[in-house]
């Protein structure tokens, strides 16, 4: 009986620890940075945090799956300034800024003729889903955005107002798989992952495949080429020849297309 009893006692109080752990990392005001330490480090994850962080990082605008250019932000957070200059030597000036949980709030993108486009996101949060895509809103356009979840609580769609929609795939072990991008009058863009990076790209009839550099010292891999193939054979190389910080963000990229210059990118980073 007492055996019992002990028994009964240690597994409450794991479980106690176990919902104080959840408290305190699956909260409103959690930020990045707790949950991939607590993900990188904790050796028996509690099934709620990987839901969270699942949630979280799929988000069509978070800092590990948005790009610019093809170059991804490394699942930063606070504002980013792109400065690019072109081969023919023009430039252009952006601004990115994502809050402490690695969602993107406000994006600034200079276009082709100098104009410039501003968007705000904003998002909702649920206390067991997470956070997900509500709204982004430009001078001329509001989109809302509704999820769509499956059996264990992970996001399976984001669809929007405009008629976009973004489909997710996930192994057996809950990771990322696939993710299904449509957008209103473009090809539809699909997105095969692993380990979380996208290793193959198809649209429009087109199959590109990108290739990764891994960096020991911060544990992340780095685009280095994307190539297109037409069968087995590659018709076209884009290549990317970069630098980073101690954070593993890219702070410099320089991409050529068959090994002709096309653009360099330099990124500056603060809170």
């Amino acid at each position: 009986m007492i055996k019992r009893f002990i028994m009964l006692a240690m597994a409450a109080m794991l479980t106690i620890g176990a919902l104080n752990a959840q408290s305190t990392i699956c909260n409103e005001s959690t930020t990045l940075e707790s949950l991939a330490t607590y993900m990188d480090t904790m050796r028996t994850i509690e099934p709620q945090v990987k839901l969270f962080y699942t949630n979280l990082i799929n988000n069509p605008t978070h800092s590990y799956r948005i790009e610019h250019l093809d170059v991804g932000f490394n699942g930063c957070t606070g504002r980013v300034d792109e400065h690019v200059v072109l081969a023919n030597g023009t430039t252009r000036d952006n601004v990115f800024i994502f809050n402490e949980q690695g969602l993107l709030t406000r994006s600034v993108i200079q276009g082709n003729k100098g104009t410039k486009t501003e968007v705000n996101y904003t998002y909702s949060y649920d206390p067991v889903l997470g956070y997900t895509l509500k709204q982004s809103k430009s001078k001329s356009r509001t989109i809302n955005y509704s999820p769509i979840y499956g059996d264990h609580g992970r996001r399976e769609s984001v669809k929007g107002s405009n008629g976009s929609r973004q489909d997710y795939t996930y192994s057996e072990q809950g990771h990322l798989s696939k993710r299904v991008i449509t957008q209103p009058g473009s090809d539809k863009r699909t997105l095969i992952y692993q380990d979380g990076y996208i290793i193959r790209e198809e649209v429009g009839g087109k199959v590109f495949r990108y290739h990764y550099d891994f960096d020991t010292a911060t544990g992340k891999k780095f685009l280095i080429a994307i190539k297109e193939l037409k069968g087995s054979d590659v018709i076209h190389e884009r290549t990317f020849d970069y630098d980073i910080d101690t954070h593993g963000r890219y702070t410099r990229v320089a991409i050529s297309l068959d090994g002709k210059p096309q653009m360099t990118i330099t990124r500056s980073y603060s809170k």
